[in-house]
C-alpha cells in the first residue's frame, strides 16, 4: 500500500528581495487561477483539454508552463468543490482561490543541493515569465530525512506563504488482517474513548483549558496550541502502534458548518473546537493508522451518544454529563465509552461492515 506524506521548511534564509518576488508570483497565480475557475465552473473540463486556446484566454506575464499549473490548479479545485457538495447533498458553491498555495510542478521548480553550510539546498523557480529567475534556500530537517529515506519525493511543490511544503510516496506494505477492531470516539475529558472500555488522552482538557487562558496570539498561546499538537500526534501514535487492526471512528469532517453535527458535542467542547480542531486528531490518527498499516473507517455520528449500546434504545436522557444511563434496561456505562460501542456497531453491521462479522467472529479482509 502506498501513502503520501508531506514536510514543511520554511523560507526564512530568503532575502526580501526574494521574498517580494515570490509574492509578485504568488499574486499573478491567483489571479490567474481564480480567472480560469470562472472560466472552467460546471463545464466538466479535464487536464486532457487544456489547448493553447485555452490557455490564452486571459491576458498574464506567465510563461505557457505557468499557466498550464494555474488551469490545472483550476480544475481541481473546480472538481473538489463538486465532490464535496454530492458528499454533502448541497448546492455546489464555485470555489476561490484565496492565494495562500501555488502548486507547481517540477516543469516549474526544481530542488538542488547546495554547496553551502548555512543551508541544505535550493528551490530553483524557472519558466516563470518577464526572464524571472528566483532560488530560494531552504533548510532541511529530520522529518525531510525520514520520508526521503523510507519514500519517494514527488516531483511538484506547495508554495505557501512563509514555507514550502514537499510530498512523499511511501511504501507501507499491506494492511494487517482484521483481528481486533475498535470503536474511537472524540472527546474533551479523554481524546479517545475505546469500545474495549478504555480510555486515552485524558490530559486533553487541562492543555485546552492552557490555550484558552493565554493571550490570543501571543508567544505562549503559540507554545501551548504546538504543546497540544505534539500530545495529539503522540496519542495517536500509540493507538496505532498498538495490537488494533482496524479503527472506526465518526465521520466530522463538517461539525462546525452543520448545526445538525454541532448537536452531537457538548457545549464545553464546541467553545474549544477552535482552539485544539477535532479535524486535527482525527487526521493525525488517520495518518498514523495508514503508516501502521491499521485500516480506519468513519461511519455517520447521529445518536451515539444517545443510543444504549446494550439493547439499541435512543433517547435522548439516556447521557447525562459523562454519565450513561439507559431508561429502557438500565444498563449504565461511560457515556464516551458507550459512543464508541456504538460507533464500531454501527460500521459492522453497516454494508460496508457487515462481512467483517459472521456467526460473531471476525474475518480477514
Amino acid at each position: 500500500m502506498k501513502i503520501k506524506r508531506s514536510t514543511k521548511h520554511t523560507l526564512k534564509f530568503a532575502t526580501k528581495h526574494k521574498l517580494a518576488q515570490l509574492n509578485l508570483i504568488r499574486g499573478e497565480y491567483l489571479r490567474v487561477v481564480n480567472l480560469y475557475i470562472d472560466l472552467f465552473w460546471l463545464k466538466d473540463m479535464n487536464k486532457r483539454q487544456l489547448t493553447s486556446d485555452i490557455l490564452n484566454q486571459f491576458d498574464s506575464w506567465f510563461t505557457q508552463r505557468m499557466k498550464q499549473q494555474t488551469a490545472r490548479e483550476a480544475i481541481d479545485m473546480c472538481n473538489a468543490s463538486l465532490r464535496k457538495s454530492e458528499e454533502l447533498g448541497e448546492e455546489a458553491i464555485k470555489p476561490i482561490h484565496s492565494g495562500n498555495r501555488m502548486c507547481l510542478s517540477s516543469a516549474i521548480c526544481t530542488l538542488e543541493t547546495s554547496e553551502t553550510d548555512e543551508f541544505d539546498m535550493w528551490l530553483k523557480f524557472r519558466s516563470i515569465g518577464n526572464k524571472m529567475k528566483l532560488d530560494i534556500p531552504i533548510k532541511l530537517h529530520r522529518q525531510y530525512y525520514k520520508w526521503n529515506e523510507i519514500g519517494r519525493r514527488l516531483n511538484s511543490f506547495v508554495i505557501l506563504k512563509d514555507s514550502i511544503q514537499f510530498s512523499f510516496e511511501i511504501e507501507t506494505g499491506v494492511k494487517k488482517p482484521i483481528t481486533n477492531c475498535i470503536g474511537v470516539d472524540t472527546g474533551i475529558n479523554a481524546l479517545a474513548s475505546l469500545s474495549n472500555d478504555e480510555q486515552t488522552g485524558t490530559e486533553i482538557k487541562g492543555l485546552i483549558e492552557i490555550i484558552k487562558r493565554r493571550k490570543h496570539g501571543s508567544k505562549g498561546q503559540k507554545r501551548a496550541i504546538s504543546t497540544l499538537k505534539s500530545y495529539i500526534s503522540i496519542t495517536a501514535k500509540q493507538l496505532a502502534e498498538s495490537d488494533i487492526s482496524l479503527v472506526v471512528v465518526e465521520d466530522l469532517k463538517n461539525i462546525t458548518r452543520n448545526t445538525k453535527l454541532k448537536g452531537r458535542l457538548s457545549k464545553n467542547m464546541r467553545s474549544s473546537i477552535g482552539k485544539w480542531n477535532v479535524s486535527y486528531w482525527l487526521m493525525r490518527l488517520e495518518q498514523k493508522c495508514e503508516e501502521n498499516r491499521v485500516s480506519f473507517r468513519r461511519v455517520q455520528p447521529y445518536f451515539t451518544s444517545q443510543t444504549c449500546s446494550v439493547c439499541g434504545s435512543v433517547d435522548r436522557r439516556n447521557r447525562n454529563g459523562e454519565e450513561f444511563l439507559c431508561l429502557e434496561c438500565g444498563h449504565e456505562a461511560n457515556a464516551d465509552v458507550n459512543a464508541a460501542k456504538n460507533i464500531l456497531d454501527r460500521f459492522l453491521t453497516g454494508k460496508y461492515g457487515s462481512g467483517y462479522k459472521t456467526e460473531g467472529a471476525l474475518l480477514f479482509c
